[in-house]
Parts: structure tokens; sequence; C-alpha cells
């Protein structure tokens, strides 16, 4: 990749439905990473059946987005017959990129024929550049690093490579090396390595310390137990220009479990401040990006792994919920004022709503209140419930693309 091409790298959005995938790319995205019906590690998202990939993959197409394929699961002896017979199935469907961790994944797709970017997970901890050369003389494109990687050791990678380098740039961590998580399936029974991780590090936990020579960690611990296990969340945004002076390709965002709401509007924040790193413009606009990252749910940010630098020091990760999802334009409905909107949360007769839009020249982010909420039928109500599909009437007009939230302000959950 050219030094040029490096001071625009690409943000990397999840989606984790075909929903989630056209929010992303409509708010942003020039990438999205998305997984099928098999082999990748987030096998309780809501993923893509064979049609819908084909027809989320045709909309970035159209929009000049990249589709990046997951094919991330560890396997075992017993998946390579299923694994053979599902290459089958997606062989044709034309993605640009696909994401192995598995050596044997990769064998497979070639000797299958499949013809695209290979790109390597982050699952496979790679955090040097002697490993960075051995991936590709295996014939990757692109490294994902370890989110253990700190900024010195990228630049140190970079310095020794042209090979994309992928980095998360927002989003939950794992407890686990790299990912590497054996908890789950011994708590539980569900494989981490097979996308089902139960995520055991966010559990409750009482313990009792009873001997340790020579060393003293505090247990702290209130009425629901300890989160000794779990990690912070990640949030690069202040230090984004200096990641992108390191030569990082791409800008991973995590969560293809999370809502609609959380791809576009982190997709959306990240995309600006990319665009604007190294201008004047990206100290003015940090409060904005910072209020907005706050508004999605998330638990204590940290732009170090595990804030493994600040003397093995504990604190408490609470999720903190400031807004809540509360559903979505699909279309206009009678005139301007109207939008028939798929709902996340019960939306009553005179709520005032939060709308977001796509970051465009124009801030267009502005709050609406309900005036009238009416079914399929036309019949007058005064909820929309849950995951339904109604034609609301706001008090002023309301642009395509509106994403709706309600602020609850100083409010953890």
């Amino acid at each position: 990749m050219s030094s040029q091409a490096r001071k625009h790298p690409e943000i990397l959005a999840p989606a984790g439905n075909i929903d989630k995938l056209r929010f992303a790319v409509r708010y942003g995205a020039d990438a999205v990473y998305l997984g099928g019906s098999a082999f990748n590690l987030r096998i309780r998202a809501g993923n893509f059946t064979r049609e819908e990939l084909e027809l989320g993959i045709d909309f970035c197409r159209q929009n000049g987005v990249k589709s990046v394929f997951l094919l991330n699961a560890f396997l075992r002896e017993n998946d390579i017959a299923p694994l053979k017979e599902y290459i089958k199935d997606i062989k044709n469907i034309r993605f640009d990129a696909c994401v192995v961790s598995d050596p044997g994944m990769l064998l497979a797709l070639r000797e299958a024929g499949i013809e695209t970017e290979f790109h390597l997970s982050t699952q496979m901890n790679t955090l040097n550049h002697i490993s960075v050369k051995f991936w590709e003389d295996a014939g990757i494109n692109r490294v994902v690093l370890g989110r253990e990687a700190s900024l010195e050791e990228i630049r140190a990678i970079r310095a020794n490579t042209e090979l994309d380098i992928e980095i998360f740039a927002h989003g939950a961590l794992c407890v686990a090396y790299s990912g590497r998580c054996l908890l789950s399936r011994y708590l539980s029974g569900r494989d981490a390595n097979h996308g089902d991780c139960a995520q055991p590090c966010r559990w409750k936990y009482r313990l009792i310390e009873e001997k340790r020579d020579n060393e003293f960690f505090e247990i702290t611990e209130d009425e629901g137990g300890t989160e000794i296990l779990s990690s912070k969340d990640l949030c690069l945004i202040e230090l984004l220009p200096e990641y992108i002076k390191a030569g990082v390709s791409s800008f991973k965002i995590e969560g293809r479990m999370k809502s609609l709401y959380y791809a576009a509007n982190t997709t959306r924040v990240y995309a600006q401040a990319r665009d604007n790193a190294g201008s004047d413009a990206f100290a003015s606009l940090l409060p904005f990006w910072k209020e907005e990252l706050e508004l999605v749910s998330h638990r204590p940010y940290t732009a170090d792994l595990f804030n493994e630098f600040d003397n093995g020091g504990f604190t408490g990760v609470p999720y903190i919920n400031k807004a809540m999802f509360m559903g979505y334009k699909l279309s206009t409905g009678d005139d301007k004022r109207s939008a028939w909107v798929k709902t996340a949360n019960p939306i009553y007769a005179n709520d005032e709503l939060d709308a977001i839009f796509p970051l465009d020249k124009k801030n267009r982010d502005d709050r609406f209140r309900v005036l009238k909420i009416l079914d399929s039928n036309n019949a007058s109500l005064e909820m929309a419930r849950p995951n339904g599909f109604y034609n609301i009437l706001f008090d002023a007009d309301v642009d395509d693309y509106a994403i709706f939230r309600k602020r609850e302000t100083g409010k953890n959950q």
C-alpha cells in the first residue's frame, strides 16, 4: 500500500445482519465485515443466509463499499467435511476479502478455488514484523494485528512491511490473549473458538483469597459480586491521527452483535474523525465525537488494552447506557413529516426523540416530537410496540436514514 493510501485508511464496520449492513454503508463505512451461517466467531449474531449474503454484497458494490466475509473459526477434525460442503455453497459469492484464523481454513479455501483477498484474523495474535512476513509469504494480503499491539509496535511493524495492517479501533475487548479463551467452554460448554462465547469474563464472581505469598492484590467487590475478569471497552478516537501516522491501513469497529444504532453511530464518528485527522478541525470536533460515543451502549473506555499500564489497578466495568435505541426510518409516509418506522423499543405519543443522520458536510442531527402513531390499518395508537412497523407523524420533516434514540442522561444500566 502506498504512503498516500495510508493517509486515508478505511473504516471497517460491523454488519451483524443485512439491516445493520445497509445502515453502516449509509453512515460512512468504507468496508463491512459479515458472517454466514457457519464457521465465524459470532454464531449468535443475526448473520446472513445465502440469499442475504448476495443481497448485502450487491448493496455494498452498488455503493462502492467492500465486503469482508468471516471464516475465522478454528477447525476441529470433525469440522472438515462440513466445511467442504459449506465452501461449495458460498464459492460463487463475490466478497472482496475473506478473514481466516486457521491455516487449515486458508488451505481449504484455496484448494476449493476461492479467489479473493485473504485477511489474517486478530485471533492469530500477530505482534511482530517477522510474523507478518511469514503470513505474507503464505499469501495473506492483510494482517489484523493482535489487540495487544501497542502504537510503538505498530510503527515498528509498518517500518518493516508494505502489507496492509488492520487494527481494532473501538468496541469490546477480550480478557484472553487475542481472544483465545477456553473459559467459556469450561464453564458453559460453549466454545469461544467456534464463535459461541458465553462471555463468562462478564459474569459476576465472588472470590475468596486465602493466601498469596509475597504478593497482594485487592479484590474489589460490591453486592453484585466482582468483575475482575472483565475488560473495559476500547476507544481510540483521540489517538486516531497517531495511528494513521503509524501506517494503519484499516480501523475495525467491533460489534456485530450490537444494535443497528451502535453500528451506524460509531461508523459515522470514526469516518468523520478519519477524514479530519491532521486538520485543525479535529480538535474542535473531538468533543462531539466523544459525546456521541458516550451515547452508545458501552463499558468504561480505555485506549490501552485492559488499562495494562495503570499499575494493575482494578475498577468496575458496568455497562453505560445514556441513550436508548428507539427505531429507524424505513420510508416516508404521507408527507415529509411522517415516516414508516421500524421500532426497537416502545414509542409513545408526545415522546421527544433524537434523530441522528449520516455526517455529511452539515450535521443534520435534531430532536423531534411524536405527534401521532398509526398502524398499518391507519388506526391511531398511543404506543408503538417494539419490533413493529408504524407510520409516525413528527413535528418537523424527517430526512431519510434517520435513526431515533431517547436520551437517558446520567443513567447507567
